[in-house]
């Protein structure tokens, strides 16, 4: 559990947008990233969403994330390099700049969550044809590309990679390559996590090219926001009863959010400090559970430290 003194100190230095003025600024619903011509400045605030909604902060989220990540990125380098520079803060990393790729590439290694509303009205997914009677949350044979567009408004919608490559949104080897190199993420990331009795159910990944070609991976990896994890000890028993698998908890906001009527319409609710304490108790779990590591909270000017780190990138960079 949680000391809810440390959340109640935090609360007057959670980050939620940033304002430094070292170049053009764009925010998505979590991160403030600054393009510094040749690099990128990633600030991951601790903004927290649902229902496409801004809502609210949570302390500690933000690095909890940015160091979630780091550690991916570190024990997934071998495999690929990444767009990592190097950590400025506990919030915040310096990248290299790269051309993402238009494509989100989703990893999938069981039959669950929107592959399996698509597989049950089709039999495919993405235009991959699966065997006919597969039944809900079953784990397959091998992990499966199913990419999706990268939609400006609305929903993604899935694509087959035969679509990609006709459309020539992606040439063939470099896709042959992009899919190669996602299931080794995957399958390494299912091989770490079992140790910590989880199972890396799926996952999405940004993609990138740098100026001469290269592909990397960029954004994030593996984070309790990007990704499903089942507990591993109890997959098989649940899957054979036909019952909801555990998980590690994304939804524990938004059942809070429906138990008030709010489902991203209207005026959005104030939220209790009780339930942020229980979204941060989540997040820390996922940590802990990804990683095998303890995750020390510690009071301190989170704002200050990112402006004194971000300060001290601009004398040197």
């Amino acid at each position: 559990m949680i000391e809810v003194n440390i959340v109640k100190t935090q609360m007057p230095y959670t980050i939620n947008r940033t304002d430094f003025k070292i170049g053009n600024k764009y925010s998505g619903k979590v991160r403030d990233v600054y393009d510094l011509n040749d690099t990128l400045l990633i600030v991951t605030t601790d903004r927290i969403s649902a229902f496409d909604r801004i809502l609210c902060e949570i302390p500690f989220k933000g690095e909890i994330l940015n160091n979630l990540s780091l550690f991916w990125f570190e024990n997934t380098k071998d495999i690929i390099p990444n767009h990592i520079i190097r950590k400025v803060s506990e919030n915040a990393v310096l990248v290299k700049k790269c051309s993402i790729l238009p494509i989100e590439i989703i990893i999938r290694g069981y039959l669950t969550g929107g592959g399996w509303r698509e597989y049950s009205k089709t039999g495919e997914i993405s235009g991959l044809k699966l065997p006919k009677g597969l039944k809900k949350d079953s784990k397959f044979d091998k992990p499966i590309l199913t990419p999706t567009t990268k939609a400006q408004e609305g929903h993604d919608l899935p694509i087959s990679v035969d679509e990609i490559i006709k459309q020539g949104i992606i040439q063939p080897d470099l896709m042959k390559k992009i899919e190669e190199t996602a299931i080794k993420l995957f399958e390494r990331g299912q091989e770490i996590v079992k140790k910590n009795n989880l199972i890396l159910v799926d996952t999405k990944y940004e993609f990138g090219l740098l100026d001469d070609g290269t592909l990397i991976v960029a954004d994030e990896m593996h984070t309790s926001d990007s990704s499903r994890f089942w507990f591993l000890d109890s997959y098989q028993s649940l899957f054979d009863q036909a019952k909801e698998q555990k998980m590690l908890d994304k939804e524990y906001l938004r059942q809070y959010l429906l138990s008030v009527g709010y489902q991203g319409d209207g005026e959005k609710p104030e939220i209790p400090f009780d339930i942020k304490v229980g979204v941060l108790e989540r997040y820390v779990l996922a940590y802990e559970l990804i990683t095998g590591n303890r995750y020390i909270l510690k009071n301190y000017d989170a704002i200050d430290a990112l402006s004194s780190s971000v300060n001290e990138l601009m004398r040197t960079h």
